[in-house]
């Protein structure tokens, strides 16, 4: 997902799969940004995410950072969304 390829909307769009970029939440396209950071219907898997990364760093974290140093919590975070919405 950090790469902002797979089953984003604004991908997957960029390729004619899917018609619109437009996230569920329909506050802007689905991006990697908007998951990660943004989207509402991501709020709660998004608020575990923050307390484990806030336990040694702060929020907004770089994906990088995210990626490199909170890997696990990352994937749990990102398998707890439901792309299909």
């Amino acid at each position: 997902m950090v790469t902002g390829h797979g089953i984003i909307k604004a991908f997957l769009h960029k390729y004619k799969i899917q018609e619109s970029p437009i996230c569920p939440c329909k506050r802007g396209e689905q991006t990697v940004d908007n998951v990660i950071y943004d989207c509402i219907l991501f709020e709660d898997e998004r608020d575990r995410l923050k307390a484990a990364v806030m336990r040694t760093d702060s929020w907004p974290i770089s994906k990088n950072n995210l990626n490199k140093n909170f890997n696990k919590d990352f994937i749990r975070f990102t398998n707890f969304i439901n792309f299909n919405l």
